[in-house]
C-alpha cells in the first residue's frame, strides 16, 4: 500500500507515485547537486592554489 498525498484527488491521485519513490528522486537529485557542487569546488580549488608562471 502506497501513501499518497491527501491533497490529491481523483485521477490525480491515482496517477501519484508512492512516497518511497518522490522522496528518492528527492535524494538522487539532492546527492547529484551536492557531488556537483564539491566537483566545481575543487576545480576552484586546483585553479586558485595553482602555481603562477
Amino acid at each position: 500500500m502506497a501513501i499518497i498525498d491527501p491533497r490529491l484527488d481523483g485521477a490525480d491521485r491515482a496517477d501519484a507515485k508512492p512516497l518511497w519513490q518522490r522522496l528518492g528522486w528527492m535524494a538522487a537529485i539532492w546527492l547529484a547537486s551536492v557531488l556537483t557542487l564539491g566537483v566545481v569546488a575543487m576545480i576552484i580549488r586546483f585553479w586558485l592554489n595553482s602555481p603562477q608562471s
